[in-house]
């Protein structure tokens, strides 16, 4: 029952992103890490001495981790205009300020409205709230199974 709830979500997901699809950007499938960001209260966080990612994937899915907790969400993009559900994420203890920056973070995820790639930057904008998060790609090491 899960597995065809599941084959369903993402059925009408490629539905809904599709009707898009012909005019507007895709969002770019890839595993990035947060390089910088804008929030509203300018304050500085320590983002060098967190783990903040975002993993996007082909079934309209992101998720990774927000400094702290981990998170998911579903995304669409409808009209040429990025929608995003609310975020789910762990509710592991953290200290105030990486508490903070997460909720921060998880807040222009969800009310992001736009997204643009440019030099391999992923900068996704709640032009409401004017805040953005920009990301950079993860470069995975090759494994070294044949280094004998």
């Amino acid at each position: 029952m899960k597995k065809h709830l599941l084959i369903l979500t993402i059925l009408g997901l490629f539905l809904t992103a599709g009707a898009a699809a012909g005019y507007a950007q895709q969002m770019p499938v890839a595993k990035f890490k947060l390089t910088q960001y804008m929030f509203r209260d300018k304050m500085a966080y320590p983002i060098d001495k967190m783990e903040v990612t975002l993993n996007v994937s082909a079934d309209g899915r992101i998720g990774g981790k927000g400094g702290c907790n981990v998170y998911g969400a579903d995304f669409s993009i409808v009209d040429g205009k990025l929608k995003v559900s609310a975020p789910i994420s762990t509710m592991m203890f953290c200290d105030e300020l990486t508490n903070g920056f997460e909720r921060k973070f998880l807040d222009v995820i969800q009310n992001a409205d736009t997204f643009s790639l440019k030099d391999k930057k992923l900068t996704i904008t709640s032009t409401k709230r004017h805040t953005y998060l920009v990301f950079e790609p993860v470069v995975e090491e090759a494994k070294k199974e044949h280094a004998h």
